[in-house]
């Protein structure tokens, strides 16, 4: 069941694609006077050549001949390859060894130089198919097949590769080594199979695959499974009409039926009818021919009611049928000098005319069966060597497969090794990486805490500051005045008494004032304090003032506001800047001649809210100033919080404070609000 391959030599025409067989044929035919150029020409020579081969092997030889003339012409060297290589074919399967051994080895020749890898492959495979077929060379033919399937794993092609693995196969089915026959063969199998290619040389190979396992299960004696991959080829065979394929195909089938004579016989001959048209001379051919001569002698032999009704019924019709089958393939087998089978034919013809009475022709070929097994032992001794040498072959091949597998492997492991090796440094560096981000995170979060804790203790400074400012003076007033109560109680005249007790408690109530607005202040020093925004009408501040202040004498105190104006703060916070501002102005304005007056206003400026305080007192120094945007500048002001308290309140809220202020003519603050 080896096969041949045919070369690679593209066409093109998608119309013709569709057709098959014989009508592609003809179509094809028709097509090479229209040739558009030498090129096209040569190229339908090469697919009429492939299409008679698998159905008349003369047509397919003339035509291979006729395209390697016109390549010759065309001085074209990979198609002068191609048709050396398909009339070497063409000769193979007509059993001439010299011929077809000369002609691959010109396309081999050809094919070298032009580094010609996939043609290389084929023809390879192609010699071995004619050591084996014609020669019965097994250890050449081995050394063929598995060269050419080093040369086709190199193209990647699984056709080329699948066909190498079917003929490796057919050397292990033909040496009885059925384990590696199987194995190779159903690698081929599934390489087909994986193609899932509908072009019709992809299912020619897959049916011709499924044809060798038939015949593989055949020599086993495994009918069921012989039928089941036969049947499943002869579908596919039929389909693509495959007449090579079908002839084998029914061959195989014919002897997988055993007993079922009528089957047997049936598809014996279609498969002769289809030899007749392709290559009567074939082996396969030959030994259908025998096959079906020796089952119409069963059916002498072996008389039933289930065989009474198979044509013809005369006994005598099928004795002489079955002598005339068996006659013609010994007379081919002795052309071809084929001795194993032509001995065994020639036993069943000698017992067959025995059954008939020709006892002298029965003699003749009894004496020739002997003649013939005399010369066997020596070809069998022959073949044995040759098993040998092919086993031999075989197993220095299979040492040499298991060295590329375990090279491979060895490969793959170092890749993985490599890859593994380089998965590891990424997480390093992804993990130095990270690293560095997080101990950049949290450097810069301890500056930035740092930096808080700094700013915290400037303000703890500065607290202590203020309390040592505005909190010490009405103190020590306060224990002074208890002091002199204790001590001398009668000391001061009554009236001044309480005038005292009047100034005493005006200084507790002041300290009071001051302690919330600390406490106040505080809060804004506090990380997660957030002013309470609202609208507040600025008539009800100014109104708070009026109502604070009212018993200050000699000052005049003026309020002007727009009806319905409001700004948007929080309320406490902005009275007590308001408060503080208008007592730091009263405690000024107490050193002043004159009439001492302080003015509050509020107006809307550029989509703003302004709250402006004025008076006409001494003025700022520019020291005093310089506490309002410097936060390391010495505290001010006589009484009241002093303008660095003022700042940071002012701050909280997102007030934006300024001042003008000129010495001997007065001070204006103004508080912006967005």
């Amino acid at each position: 069941m080896t096969r041949t391959l045919l070369l690679l030599l593209l066409i093109s025409g998608p119309a013709l694609a569709q057709k098959q067989g014989r009508a592609l044929i003809d179509s094809l035919v028709a097509e090479l006077p229209k040739a558009a150029n030498d090129t096209a020409k040569g190229r339908l020579y090469r697919v009429i050549a492939e299409e008679w081969f698998y159905s008349d092997i003369n047509q397919a030889l003339h035509y291979s001949r006729l395209g390697l003339a016109h390549t010759t012409r065309m001085k074209w060297p990979r198609g002068i390859g191609v048709f050396n290589s398909y009339v070497g074919r063409a000769y193979s399967d007509k059993g001439n060894y010299d011929s077809c051994r000369h002609y691959f080895k010109k396309a081999i020749a050809i094919y070298k130089p032009l580094d010609d890898t996939w043609n290389l492959a084929s023809t390879t495979n192609n010699l071995g198919v004619a050591e084996q077929n014609i020669r019965s060379d097994y250890p050449a033919a081995t050394r063929y097949y598995f060269e050419g399937l080093k040369q086709a794993e190199k193209t990647g092609d699984n056709y080329l590769i699948g066909l190498c693995l079917d003929n490796i196969s057919e050397i292990y089915r033909i040496q009885k080594n059925i384990p590696k026959a199987l194995q190779f063969g159903q690698r081929a199998l599934t390489l087909r199979q994986q193609q899932r290619n509908p072009d019709i040389n992809a299912q020619r190979e897959l049916g011709s695959s499924l044809s060798s396992m038939g015949a593989l299960y055949t020599q086993m004696e495994d009918w069921p499974r012989a039928r089941q991959y036969s049947l499943r080829a002869l579908t596919i065979h039929e389909k693509i009409d495959n007449k090579d394929g079908l002839a084998k195909t029914y061959s195989n089938l014919s002897m997988a039926t055993q007993r079922d004579y009528a089957k047997k016989i049936d598809y014996a001959l279609r498969a002769k009818r289809l030899w007749d048209d392709i290559n009567p001379r074939h082996l396969t051919a030959v030994n259908n021919l025998a096959n079906l001569g020796v089952a119409y002698f069963d059916l002498v032999r072996y008389p039933g009611v289930h065989n009474s009704m198979i044509q013809p019924t005369d006994r005598t019709a099928r004795l002489q049928l079955a002598q005339q089958y068996l006659t013609e393939a010994i007379r081919l087998n002795t052309d071809k000098g084929e001795v194993g089978d032509q001995a065994h034919f020639r036993g069943v013809l000698a017992e067959l005319q025995a059954e008939m009475g020709d006892y002298k022709r029965a003699y003749e070929n009894f004496r020739a069966y002997q003649d013939a097994q005399d010369s066997l032992y020596s070809q069998e001794s022959k073949n044995k060597i040759a098993g040998l040498e092919g086993k031999r072959e075989i197993e220095l091949r299979d040492k040499q497969l298991e060295i590329n597998r375990l090279t491979i492997a060895a490969q793959q492991r170092q890749q993985l090794v490599m890859l593994g090796g380089l998965g590891l440094l990424l997480v390093i560096g992804g993990l130095l990486y990270w690293q560095n981000r997080t101990r950049k995170r949290i450097n810069t979060t301890l500056l930035r805490l740092n930096g808080e804790l700094d700013e915290a203790n400037r303000v703890k400074a500065r607290f202590f500051a203020i309390l040592s400012h505005d909190l010490r003076g009405p103190v020590a007033n306060l224990i002074s005045f208890l002091h002199l109560r204790r001590e001398s109680p009668d000391l001061l005249p009554p009236d001044q008494a309480t005038r005292h007790e009047q100034t005493v408690t005006e200084a507790a109530e002041g300290l009071l004032d001051t302690m919330e607005s600390m406490l106040l202040w505080s809060k804004g020093q506090m990380q997660q304090f957030k002013p309470d925004v609202k609208q507040i009408p600025v008539a009800e501040l100014f109104s708070y003032l009026q109502r604070f202040f009212a018993g200050v004498p000699d000052v005049q105190l003026h309020f002007d506001t727009p009806d319905g104006l409001q700004v948007a703060t929080d309320e406490d916070y902005l009275r007590t800047i308001m408060q503080n501002l208008t007592s730091n102005a009263i405690n000024a304005l107490k050193q002043t001649p004159g009439p001492a007056r302080i003015h509050w206003q509020a107006h809307p400026e550029n989509g703003q809210i302004v709250l402006s305080i004025t008076d006409n007192g001494p003025g700022l120094s520019q020291t005093q100033l310089n506490t309002l945007y410097n936060d390391d500048a010495a505290i001010g002001g006589k009484s009241g919080l002093g303008l660095h308290l003022i700042r940071d309140l002012a701050r909280a809220i997102a007030c934006q404070i300024s001042v003008q202020s000129r010495q001997g003519q007065g001070t204006e603050f103004r508080l912006a609000f967005s």
